[in-house]
Parts: structure tokens; C-alpha cells; sequence
């Protein structure tokens, strides 16, 4: 098949505005990505998720050369920075473009042909850079000690209210779109202990789409019983062209007793078997990806050793973005030159000649160069701090130990 890619050139348009469409049924929201502002969904007004009168302002703005507010200044930062932004990389993704643009290169009300869904918390983790929204761990240890705010660091407790209401409505706009997707993400949580992971493949069985790609991302902290049974079933799917091709993504950031500190509940050995077995199953497209935060980038190296290594018997696609809906677990609090010798380590080791291989590698050399521009910022430092040792208290753990490096760039936040 031609390759299409988006059309529009006109402003600064970005196909996640115009194809793409996150659902939180849980919380009873929708975005154009993860990081763009939301609109609230109803049971009256779902069917028109992707149509909302935000996403419509904001794809005109775009037209119009505007930065829309919210998340989409995490873009505007990056190309301003001189980076490569998600929006050039979404932009340069070829077959999304809704169908309406091929007869109108300006419309603002666009069927959707990526679609991204959360039905609920369901998780086994509680990472740290997550919230309860997405993990019900999370929220089970916000219930267990109580709200924490101090100093501007909030650990809330988590009311899920909309899920019933919306989940029916889901599977109406299902009924009628899913052919005309081009893209199905499934997301959590963890997918692999969702139990509306069955009903989408039951869904599927009986409302095929071939030309569709079905989409996980998961930590793979499962049974490997429980993913063999799933990747079995999956695999029918693609045998019988219900739908056009599995995309398993599994999230790591980096090695060791780090990863699991960061990813709390990570057994590294588990994920590492597990994610062997998908390597042996070439008929999945499979990928990881890195959430790029400061604790993580001391030991990123190591992993990064592991996927060259991986990558010599199958392709594995590498993505990754930077915290940034935390203040105090972003890389660029630390001012310049913290961590330009980690970053420039890490360049060294991300290696290719695809396509998305290359665009990984212009992405991590934005983010470093970007970290590098900002000054010191001790009020966000010191935000930090109290975040790693409220989690101390409730985990029974001492990050000091766990990331010494870290403690001697905080020894003096007051």
C-alpha cells in the first residue's frame, strides 16, 4: 500500500489533532493525545468524543498558526528549543489522515482513525511518576495513608465516578466506527489484567477489521502462563485477518534495582522473560518505551546495551518522552551539565538504520539538548525531595541508597 501522510501544512498543524483521540472511561475525559487539553464526556455528548468544541477550537488554532493551550506547550517548548517534537514525529507517521481531508484540506470536524482507550485503573505497579488515575495500586496507597499536600507536592485520593455510565457508550460508537479505524489502542492500567481485554477480542472476532492495528502497552509483570494464553488468541486474530497486526509496547526506562525502585513492583527478571518470549513471536510488532525522568537516566545505558543486543535478531522499535506533567520529576530542575555525559553515553548507544531508529535518536538528542538551556531550579528540587522521602515513609525503602548520586545533588535543597 502508497504510503499517505498528513496533508496539512498549513500553520502548524498536528496530526494527533486531526486523527487521534484518547478516552479515559474511568475519569470521563478525552484528549487529541496524552498531553493535550481535555474535554469532559457525558453520556449525552460521547458519541461526538472526538468532536468536542475544544479539539475543534484547537485544530483551528493550529490552522491559524497558534499554539493551543494546555499540553501542546510541550511541543511548542521543543521546537522552539530546536528539537523533534511529537508533533513532527506524529506528522511524519504515514496512512492516519481522516478521510475528510482528502476532500477538504482545512475541516475541523474529522472522523477519527486512531483511537486510544482506558477503561479503568486496573495495575499492578505504582510507579512513581504515575498517578491513581492510571493505577489502582497508586490509589489503593493514597487510600491506605491519606492525602499528602506539602510544599506543592499532592498525593490525592482517587473517586472514580464515570466508568458505568460511559463504558455503554463505548461500545455504541464501537458498533458503528471501529471499521474506519486505522489504529486501536488499548491501554491501562495493565491491559493483560483488564478484563475488558476479552471482550475486545470477543469484539473483534465478531466485528472484524483488517485493516486495523491492535495496539498494547504493557509493564509484562503477568504470569507467563497468562501471556502465552493471550498472545495465542492475538494470534488468531492476525491468522484470520480480523485484524491487520499486534503492537505489543512494553514500558522500561532502565535496569536494575533502579527500574524497581522507580517501577514498584517490577521483578526485572520476570519482564526480561517475558519479553524474550515476544521477541521469538516475529509476527508481533514489538517496541519499548522509555519514560524519561531523573532517576532513571544513571542505569538507561544498561538497557539500552540489552536492546542492541535484542535487536540483532529482530527489529524492536524504541520510544520514549520526558516527564512532563510532574514539576519536580523533570530532567531540566537540575540546571546544565548534570546530565550531559549521562546523555551523551546514552546517544552513543542508540544505533540503526530505520527510519523510527533515526527519529529516536533526534528525539533523545532534544530532550538533552533542551535540559541544557534551563537554570537550577531549587523550589522544584526541593519539591522532589519531600516527594522521595514521603515514598520512603510509606514504602519502607531509602531511595539515598538506591540512587546515591541523587542524594548529593540534593544535600544542600533546603
Amino acid at each position: 500500500m502508497k504510503k499517505k501522510y498528513f496533508p496539512i501544512t498549513q500553520g502548524i498543524a498536528c496530526q494527533s489533532k486531526w486523527a487521534w483521540s484518547t478516552v479515559f472511561l474511568s475519569e470521563g475525559i478525552t484528549r487529541s493525545c496524552h498531553r493535550a487539553s481535555e474535554s469532559q464526556l457525558t453520556t449525552e455528548n460521547f458519541q461526538n468524543f472526538h468532536n468536542t468544541d475544544v479539539k475543534i477550537a484547537d485544530r483551528q488554532k493550529m490552522l491559524d498558526g497558534i499554539w493551543p493551550d494546555g499540553g501542546c506547550n510541550y511541543c511548542r517548548r521543543n521546537e522552539e528549543a530546536g528539537g523533534f517534537s511529537d508533533r513532527l514525529l506524529h506528522n511524519s507517521t504515514p496512512n492516519l489522515t481522516p478521510i475528510e481531508l482528502e476532500t477538504n484540506i482545512t475541516a475541523t470536524t474529522v472522523s477519527p482513525t486512531l483511537l486510544e482507550v482506558f477503561f479503568d485503573n486496573t495495575c499492578n505497579l505504582a510507579c512513581l511518576y504515575c498517578d491513581p488515575q492510571t493505577s489502582s495500586k497508586l490509589a489503593d496507597e493514597n487510600k491506605k495513608f491519606g492525602s499528602f499536600d506539602k510544599f506543592g507536592v499532592t498525593l490525592p485520593i482517587l473517586e472514580v465516578k464515570h466508568t458505568k455510565n460511559l463504558a455503554p457508550e463505548f461500545w455504541k460508537w464501537m458498533e458503528t466506527n471501529f471499521h474506519s479505524l486505522k489504529r486501536f489502542h488499548f491501554l491501562g492500567g495493565e491491559p493483560f489484567l483488564q478484563k475488558e481485554l476479552d471482550a475486545i477480542i470477543d469484539f473483534i472476532n465478531s466485528h472484524p477489521n483488517p485493516e486495523c492495528e491492535l495496539s498494547l502497552v504493557s509493564n509484562l509483570m503477568i504470569s507467563k502462563d497468562r501471556l502465552v494464553s493471550y498472545i495465542e488468541k492475538f494470534k488468531q486474530l492476525v491468522k484470520t485477518k480480523k485484524i491487520k497486526l499486534l503492537v505489543i509496547t512494553s514500558s522500561i526506562d532502565c535496569w536494575g534495582v533502579e527500574q524497581e525502585f522507580v517501577r514498584r513492583g517490577l521483578d526485572i527478571s520476570i519482564w526480561e522473560e517475558n519479553f524474550k518470549y515476544l521477541i521469538e513471536n516475529r509476527w508481533i510488532e514489538l517496541n519499548i518505551n522509555q519514560t524519561i525522568g531523573p532517576l532513571a537516566i544513571k542505569t538507561m545505558p544498561e538497557l539500552l546495551v540489552k536492546l542492541n543486543d535484542w535487536k540483532k535478531t529482530r527489529p524492536i522499535g524504541h520510544f520514549f518522552s520526558a516527564i512532563s506533567n510532574i514539576s519536580y520529576m523533570q530532567l531540566n530542575i537540575f540546571g546544565p551539565d548534570v546530565f550531559t555525559q549521562d546523555f551523551k553515553k546514552i546517544l552513543s548507544l542508540m544505533t540503526g538504520d530505520r527510519e523510527q531508529d533515526k527519529w529516536a535518536i533526534k528525539y533523545m538528542s532534544s530532550i538533552a539538548d533542551e535540559i541544557e538551556i534551563k537554570p537550577r531550579n531549587n523550589k522544584e528540587l526541593k519539591k522532589l525531595l519531600i516527594f522521595l522521602d514521603e515514598k520512603d515513609r510509606r514504602h519502607g525503602t531509602n531511595w539515598r541508597t538506591v540512587f546515591p548520586w541523587l542524594e548529593k545533588e540534593l544535600k544542600d535543597v533546603v
